[in-house]
């Protein structure tokens, strides 16, 4: 796959339909995963992703330096909107049937981490899940997050540490 950036540059600056395909064809389903993931009904998150990235065509090409970063902040921003409307509790932050292959912790550790962030306000589950989960860089999820990089990284760290200590405890 090729960097997300060049293929906005290439679509912005060309009219390369063939990178945005690309480029769709990466994120969408990480995408539809983080909005499952901060509890959006799998049906809703499909009309999400979509509505995101019309939103998302429609003004990438003003600035395309960051696009997934600005991509996850008009998701959440519509997840946001949608509970609001819907005046719903998020789920479980990570459920079982959207985890990732990733090699991390499985059975009873899997669902003690998933307890565990999700005893953590909103914000501080969606900065993790952008940074760890889905792979966001630390510039990316500031500017997702509209927050200094530094202040994700302080957080990020500072969160792991948090994590780890409550995993240890019990």
């Amino acid at each position: 796959m090729r960097d997300p950036v060049e293929l906005m540059r290439l679509y912005c600056r060309d009219g390369d339909a063939a990178a945005f395909r690309e480029f769709y064809r990466s994120q969408s389903p990480r995408l539809w995963k983080f909005l499952v993931a901060r509890g959006c009904p799998p049906e809703e998150a499909y009309d999400l992703v979509s509505e995101a990235f019309m939103r998302f065509v429609q003004t990438v090409c003003r600035d395309p330096r960051a696009p997934r970063a600005f991509l996850y902040r008009i998701a959440a921003n519509l997840r946001i909107d949608a509970i609001r409307r819907a005046r719903a509790r998020p789920a479980d932050p990570l459920p079982e049937d959207v985890a990732d292959d990733g090699g991390g912790p499985e059975g009873e550790e899997a669902a003690h981490l998933r307890e565990l962030v999700a005893r953590l306000p909103e914000g501080e589950q969606n900065m993790l899940l952008m940074r760890y989960w889905i792979g966001l860089s630390h510039q990316e999820v500031a500017l997702a997050l509209d927050l200094p990089e530094g202040t994700v990284r302080r957080r990020c760290a500072e969160l792991i540490a948090k994590l780890r200590e409550r995993w240890n405890e019990g």
